[in-house]
C-alpha cells in the first residue's frame, strides 16, 4: 500500500473519491430523512431509490461503451461536476407535492455516475502496476471507509443542528473539490474512436455493446461475478429502502443515531482495510469474496433482530470488517479478466444486469414496508447476501493473471 501511495496519479484519484464520497453521505442521510419527514411513506422512499437505480439499468451499457472511447479523466471530471450541480436542486423541496424533485435529482446523479465509475475503474489499472492493483483497490475501500466514518458522523450532527439544506450544499461542494483534484491527474490515453465509429456512430455503438456482451458471456469468471452481484444486490436493494424507517420506528433514533450506525460500520471497514494487503497475499480472491458475503449476510440478519440499539451499532461494526476485502477481491478480479478497451462497456453491462434484481427488491420492499415487520425484510436481505457468498464459491473462477492488450501495455509502461 505504501507503494501505491507514492503514485501521484493514483493518490489524486483516491482523494477525488474520498472527497466526493464524504459529501455523498450527507446526501444519503438528508434525502431519506426529508422524504420520511414530508411523507412518512416507504413507497415514496422506494420510488426515490428506484429513480437512482433506473439509469444504471437503461444507460449502463451505453455509458460504458462510450467510456471505452473517451478520455477517462475528462469523463470523471464532467460526471463530478454534473452530480454537484444536480444535488443543488434538492434545496427546492419544501412540501410533499415537490417530492418528485428528489426523483429527478436521483436520475440525474445516477446518470452521471454511470459514466464516472466505469471511467474510474478503467483508469486505476492504467496508473498503477499489476502487482499493486489489489492494494490500490483496497485503498479505494479505505477511502470509502474514512468518508463513511467522517461523513456519517458529520452529516448526522450537522443535519440535527443545521437542517437538510446544509447537507445538500456540502455534497455539492465536495463534488466541486473532487473535480478540481482530477484536473491534475495524468491517465494514459488508450481510448480512441475508430473511423467506423465516427462515420457510423449508432451502428458502431451497437456493435461495440454486442462485442462487450459476447465477451462477458464467454468468460466463466465474469458470468460468475454477475450471478454473485445480482443475488447480493437484490438483498442490498431492499435495505436501501427500509434502513432509515427501520431505525426510526424500531429504536426511535434521529439523524445523529443514524450517523452513529454508519460511523460504526465505517470504523469496522477501517479495521478491515488494514488487513486487505495481508489477506490478498494469503487467500484466493474468490475466498475473500465468498467468506466476506457470508459474514455480511449474517450481520445484516443480526441487525434485523438486535434487541437494542447498542447491539445494532455492534453488528454494524462487525459488518464493516468484511467489506474491504470482498470489495477489493471483486474489483481486482474484474480488472484482471477484462482488457482495458472493454472495461467500460463490460462494467456498464454488468451494472445493468445487477440493477434488475436491485430495482425489483426496492419496489417490493417499498410496498411491503407499509405493512410487513421490517425485521423480516432485514432477515430476507441477509439471506440473499449470504446466498451470494455461496454462489461465488461455485460460479467464480479465480483468474491466473491480468489480460492486457499490447497497445495498452505499451501505454501503461510509458506512464509508469
Amino acid at each position: 500500500m505504501l507503494g501505491v501511495l507514492r503514485n501521484r496519479n493514483f493518490v489524486l484519484i483516491w482523494l477525488d473519491q474520498f472527497v466526493s464520497s464524504l459529501g455523498d453521505y450527507f446526501y444519503w442521510l438528508a434525502m431519506p430523512l426529508s422524504i420520511l419527514q414530508l411523507t412518512g411513506s416507504t413507497v415514496a422512499m422506494g420510488s426515490a431509490m428506484i429513480a437512482l437505480a433506473l439509469p444504471g439499468l437503461i444507460l449502463g451499457p451505453i455509458a460504458g461503451t462510450l467510456v471505452d472511447r473517451w478520455d477517462r479523466r475528462l469523463v470523471m471530471m464532467a460526471a463530478n461536476a454534473g452530480r454537484g450541480l444536480a444535488v443543488l436542486l434538492c434545496l427546492l423541496v419544501r412540501s410533499p407535492d415537490q417530492i418528485w424533485i428528489f426523483y429527478v435529482v436521483g436520475i440525474l446523479q445516477s446518470t452521471c455516475s454511470q459514466f464516472y465509475f466505469p471511467a474510474r475503474n478503467a483508469a486505476v489499472p492504467l496508473v498503477v502496476k499489476e502487482d499493486e492493483l489489489t492494494a490500490a483497490n483496497g485503498l479505494l475501500q479505505v477511502t470509502m471507509t474514512f468518508s463513511l466514518v467522517l461523513g456519517a458522523g458529520l452529516a448526522g450532527v450537522t443535519i440535527q443542528f443545521f437542517g437538510v439544506g446544509f447537507a445538500f450544499i456540502a455534497n455539492s461542494v465536495g463534488f466541486a473539490i473532487a473535480t478540481a483534484l482530477l484536473a491534475f491527474v495524468r491517465v494514459p490515453r488508450t481510448t480512441h474512436a475508430s473511423a467506423h465509429a465516427i462515420a457510423h456512430p449508432y451502428r458502431a455503438l451497437a456493435a461495440e455493446m454486442r462485442e462487450g456482451l459476447a465477451y462477458l458471456l464467454g468468460n466463466r469468471t465474469l458470468v460468475g461475478v454477475v450471478a454473485c452481484n445480482v443475488v447480493a444486490m437484490t438483498g442490498i436493494g431492499a435495505l436501501n429502502v427500509v434502513w432509515v424507517p427501520f431505525m426510526q420506528r424500531t429504536y426511535g433514533v434521529g439523524p445523529a443515531g443514524l450517523g452513529l450506525v454508519d460511523g460504526a460500520q465505517g470504523i469496522g471497514m477501517g479495521v478491515g482495510s488494514v488487513a486487505v494487503g495481508f489477506l490478498a497475499k494469503r487467500f484466493r480472491k474468490v475466498t475473500l469474496i465468498g467468506v466476506g458475503l457470508l459474514w455480511v449476510g449474517a450481520m445484516i440478519a443480526g441487525i434485523g433482530f438486535a434487541p437494542t440499539f447498542q447491539v445494532v451499532v455492534a453488528f454494524a461494526f462487525l459488518l464493516g470488517l468484511a467489506i474491504p476485502a470482498l470489495s477489493a477481491g471483486l474489483m481486482t478480479i474484474m480488472q484482471f479478466v477484462v482488457p482495458d478497451l472493454k472495461r467500460g462497456r463490460i462494467g456498464g453491462i454488468m451494472n445493468s444486469l445487477t440493477t434488475v434484481g436491485q430495482v425489483l427488491a426496492m419496489a417490493l420492499a417499498g410496498v411491503a414496508g407499509q405493512s410487513v415487520d421490517l425485521r423480516l425484510i432485514y432477515a430476507a436481505s441477509g439471506a440473499f447476501v449470504a446466498l451470494a457468498g455461496l454462489v461465488s464459491f461455485v460460479a467464480i473462477e479465480e483468474p491466473e493473471g491480468m489480460v492486457v492488450e499490447e497497445a495498452v501495455r505499451e501505454a501503461s509502461e510509458v506512464a509508469l
